[in-house]
């Protein structure tokens, strides 16, 4: 199963910064190995973060993303040791995505920085991640 998943920062502070950005896509690349996740793609602007993951039927998602989203940041608060603490808001938006769409979900996710920019954002994606 592929899944497409968006998170925001707490209270969506503006708090991943762009000298920040390497060491939290880093951990998190690695929470979600840990836990039997296959990266696909990940990328970050200052609020939100998308991640595209593969998982086994066998996982259950909401355990998924409640152990990457609590094991990175604790990791990432106390190996980055930033000047504030990195918090996620409460919940999270999830889209399982066919394996035709894995390629057009990555372009979307790479291109997140210009996408912002420009105001060009998938309106269910970014409302979902406001919930």
């Amino acid at each position: 199963m592929h899944y497409h998943l968006v998170r925001a920062t707490h209270e969506r502070t503006p708090s991943l910064v762009p000298e920040l950005r390497p060491d939290v896509l880093r951990i998190q690349a690695e929470e979600i190995a840990r836990r039997g996740g296959i990266l696909i793609r990940q990328n970050c602007v200052a609020d939100p973060m998308h991640l595209l993951v593969r998982l086994t039927p066998s996982v259950l998602i909401s355990d998924f993303i409640g152990q990457v989203k609590g094991g990175g940041c604790y990791r990432f608060n106390r190996e980055a040791n930033p000047k504030w603490r990195l918090k996620w808001q409460e919940g999270y938006a999830v889209l399982t995505s066919r394996e035709e769409e894995v390629e057009k979900v990555s372009r979307y996710i790479d291109n997140q920085e210009r996408l912002h920019q420009q105001g060009k954002l998938s309106r269910i994606l970014e409302m979902l991640a406001d919930m």
